[in-house]
């Protein structure tokens, strides 16, 4: 009987640590690359432009005025045209983002994707990209001041079936009076992707051991 009881409980504790819940109010802000910590804490000891092979770029396609406290999506994309593959973290297998790419401004509001919010298995994803391969994928900012609560705030909101960057800004600031709308004016927006070069030594691949390089690009954007 306790032999099955054993094999029970070890069949609970799989169950329940193949996911993690939303996190709430109480819960401390998630540390993911791009939000906290900053990025020259998550680039520390890599290489920037290691790989000489990736054609990578950020844009902001604006076919309205961006105004103070609006949402805009920068568009990263990323190609490998050498002739190496290149390993990148995923990270959960149910996130669409990858984790190792992501958008910065030390002026602006950048916004966890909305993939990796709610309910995430806990399994752990690298992925490949061959050469001829390409990722594209567009990141939400929001044209206010970056504030600390930010992350705290965007899970709240989640748990109430919204997601902060679908907000209107007048309805935003009535919840969230500590967030300042970024005055008018010209702002740089940075892109990143960490990777690192795929490699095959004894028969045994460095796809888990983290990046080693990383490419940047920037652009600048206008608010009216």
């Amino acid at each position: 009987m306790k032999k099955y009881l054993i094999i029970i409980c070890i069949i609970a504790l799989f169950a329940t640590g193949c996911q993690t819940s939303t996190p709430t109010a109480s819960d401390p802000a998630p540390e993911q690359p791009g939000y906290s910590p900053a990025p020259p804490e998550v680039l520390a000891d890599l290489t920037k432009d290691e790989y000489d092979g990736l054609e990578f770029s950020v844009n902001v396609l604006e076919r309205n005025a961006i105004l103070p406290g609006m949402s805009f999506l920068a568009t990263v994309a990323v190609e490998n045209k050498g002739d190496e593959s290149l390993y990148y973290t995923q990270g959960s297998g149910s996130f669409t983002t990858p984790e190792s790419l992501f958008v910065f401004s030390d002026s602006l509001q950048t916004v966890i994707p909305k993939d990796h919010l709610g309910i995430v298995t806990m399994d752990f994803v690298t992925n490949e990209l061959k050469p001829g391969d390409s990722l594209l994928f567009k990141f939400p900012v929001m044209a206010i001041k970056p504030n600390p609560d930010f992350s705290i705030y965007t899970f709240e909101l989640f748990n109430e079936e919204k997601y902060i960057a679908d907000m209107e800004w007048s309805d935003l600031q009535d919840i969230y009076s500590d967030l300042n709308a970024a005055a008018p004016g010209s702002y740089t927006i940075k892109a990143y992707f960490l990777y690192n070069i795929a490699k095959i030594e004894n028969e045994v691949s460095n796809a888990f051991e983290g990046p080693t390089g990383y490419a940047e690009a920037e652009c600048v954007i206008s608010i009216s």
